[in-house]
């Protein structure tokens, strides 16, 4: 037994074997979770340090995209220009181009410098306009120093006069040949007054004209202060419009868009809205920042659905963009001006009529309107609750030999001048009627044209009376209007049939 007991057995070597082997199994496993960890920690450092980078470009990237926006044109990131100062498609070509077109001679190197020299020239203008007002002060300060003398002048003479009387009465009853003395002394007091006065009258006419001139110099720098206030405020275009709404779907093969409106916001059909991007710098700027129209067709409680007037194959309608139109907005009521002819489609024919279906339709009101003859259709003056003063085709009255209709573009140019001073002074937007369309999503619709009749209604004859009967045949004469789905402008594709049938035409039950 003892013997047997020292042996060394398979058991042995089988469990010193699997002792050995589980030990290297463990080392390894520890290597492997060792370099496990590595690899994580390495991992989340390089993750650290991808997202750091991307984080650092993305601010570049909003950086050089806010400096896009401040400069006022619309570019993408890509369009920088780089070597490129020429090309006025990019940033800096358009920059440069910025400075030369509204700097002018003031023009400089940079933006900052250009309008430092602009600065520099209005401050310039002020301080002659202060040295011309303290110069007319002085002149008024020697004018009422020469009346006070004048009028001193006039006192002493008055008082000698007087005294001469005086005497005159006291040495009259015994000093008779002293009579004529004391009249020539009036009369030579009287002939120094006339004198005093004339020359006094003199110097009032004299300072009268330098006034006059003083302010036909300040009338001129008034105005070119008011133009260079128009000039920065075209370089600067800012809009305070807010979008109406936001598109939340689109089709783009039944041309229909829905919006997050409706009937809760007062919205109805047939109301239009211009379309701009999600990205947009503001509403109500220019027309050229709107990418497409769109009308109004049907209305639920919280949402519409509106059919694409017109789009820009370039830009398309995409979820999220938004829409305006200076209108409409929910629970509010607007009110415009307008003034001028109203030719909404450039055919010829004024369309007063339908620009006062679409104010309308839109819940919108008309505060001034001058009519086509030159007067007042609405006159309520231009107060703070209106939108827009619209401008239409205004007349030259210089173009026409005939007095009666010189007289009516007179009338409408005059009051064109009048709807905008008041503007001014309420702080109200004056624009163009093609801008004013644009910001509305209107669209021309289509008419029948016919050659020589430029300036006739587009009606259609009326139709044949009917042999059957005797009835009277009211007015068949078409109003010229087509259904905008038949104004595509090219841009809608061929529909794809589903494959579905009419239930009218298959068997059984209908």
């Amino acid at each position: 037994m003892a013997a047997s007991a020292g042996k060394v057995t398979g058991a042995h070597i089988w469990a010193f074997f699997f002792g050995v082997a589980f030990f290297v199994f463990l080392g390894l496993w520890y290597m492997q979770l060792r370099e496990r960890e590595e690899l994580v920690a390495a991992k989340k450092t390089a993750e650290a340090q991808a997202s750091n980078a991307d984080t650092a470009l993305r601010s570049r990237i909003e950086e050089i995209e806010a400096l896009i926006r401040t400069i006022g044109h619309e570019f993408d990131i890509d369009q920088i220009g780089v070597g490129e100062p020429g090309n006025k498609t990019k940033v800096l070509g358009a920059m440069m181009d910025d400075i030369q077109t509204y700097g002018g001679d003031m023009a400089q190197e940079t933006y900052y410098a250009t309008i430092m020299k602009l600065r520099s020239e209005l401050d310039s203008i002020r301080q002659k306009y202060e040295q011309v007002e303290d110069e007319l002060e002085q002149q008024r300060q020697q004018y009422l120093a020469l009346q006070g003398q004048y009028n001193t002048k006039v006192g002493e003479f008055q008082t000698q006069t007087n005294t001469a009387k005086s005497d005159l009465q006291d040495y009259v009853a015994t000093y008779d040949e002293m009579i004529g003395t004391k009249d020539t002394e009036i009369s030579n007091l009287r002939t120094q007054l006339a004198d005093a006065l004339l020359e006094a009258e003199t110097v009032k006419e004299a300072y009268a004209q330098q006034l006059k001139a003083k302010e036909e110099d300040l009338n001129k720098l008034t105005l070119l202060n008011q133009r260079l206030t128009e000039r920065i405020d075209q370089i600067e275009q800012i809009s305070f419009e807010k979008p109406d709404g936001t598109i939340t779907n689109v089709d783009n093969a039944t041309r229909l868009v829905w919006l997050n409106i409706g009937s809760i916001d007062n919205l109805q059909p047939q109301i239009t809205f211009s379309v701009y991007d999600k990205n947009n710098k503001g509403v109500g700027r220019t027309k050229e920042d709107i990418k497409a129209q769109i009308e109004v067709t049907r209305v639920w409680e919280n949402r519409a659905e509106a059919r694409i007037l017109k789009a820009d194959l370039y830009r398309p309608i995409s979820p999220g963009d938004e829409v305006y139109s200076p209108l409409w907005e929910a629970g509010r009521t607007f009110y415009f001006s307008f003034v001028g002819f109203m030719d909404l489609d450039g055919d010829g024919i004024y369309d007063r009529d339908l620009l006062h279906d679409i104010v309308a339709s839109n819940g919108a009101e008309i505060d001034n309107e001058v009519g086509d003859n030159g007067e007042w259709i609405v006159h309520r003056g231009v107060s703070a609750n209106t939108k827009f003063v619209v401008i239409g085709e205004i007349p030259d009255p210089s173009k026409t030999e005939r007095d009666d209709e010189k007289e009516t573009y007179e009338k409408i140019v005059a009051k064109r001048t009048e709807l905008i001073a008041e503007a001014r002074l309420q702080g109200t937007r004056v624009i163009s009627l093609n801008d004013f369309l644009a910001y509305i999503g209107f669209k021309p619709q289509r008419r029948l044209y016919v050659p020589g009749l430029a300036d006739k209604n587009y009606q259609l004859k009326a139709g044949s009376q009917s042999a059957g009967v005797n009835e009277t045949i009211g007015d068949r004469r078409s109003t010229g209007r087509v259904s905008d789905i038949f104004n595509t402008d090219g841009n809608v594709e061929q529909k794809e049939s589903s494959g579905r049938t009419s239930g009218a035409f298959r068997s059984g039950s209908y």
